[in-house]
């Protein structure tokens, strides 16, 4: 299942799953061939980059839509990934991913 239909079936909106794989998609590509070390070129770029969002994947869910907490709660912030305001939901999306894309760049690229 993709990452954009996860979500969906978890109780992202529309609106949020596109802003979210938005800004994850524009950051993944950041991640250039050029930059990987000898772990990262044994998979290849593409791999390297859906690593990411299989961490993610690993890291958020088994998140269900039936959760009792209030994921759609909206947050004040000092503007993450364009926005001011996010709801939890969208920061727990942020925060696995920034701790994913982190690990990907240990562990697969130089530098």
């Amino acid at each position: 299942m993709s990452m954009t239909n996860r979500l969906l079936a978890t109780g992202y909106s529309k609106s949020q799953v596109s802003f979210l794989m938005r800004n994850a998609d524009r950051m993944t590509s950041a991640l250039g061939a050029d930059r990987l070390n000898d772990n990262g070129r044994a998979c290849g770029i593409d791999s390297a980059r859906a690593h990411v969002l299989g961490c993610i994947d690993k890291q958020l869910f088994p998140l269900q839509s039936s959760s009792s907490a209030s994921l759609d709660d909206e947050k004040q912030t000092r503007g993450f990934w364009g926005k001011k305001r996010l709801a939890v939901r969208e920061l727990l999306f942020v925060g696995q991913f920034h701790g994913c894309l982190g690990a990907a760049k240990e562990y697969l690229f130089r530098g």
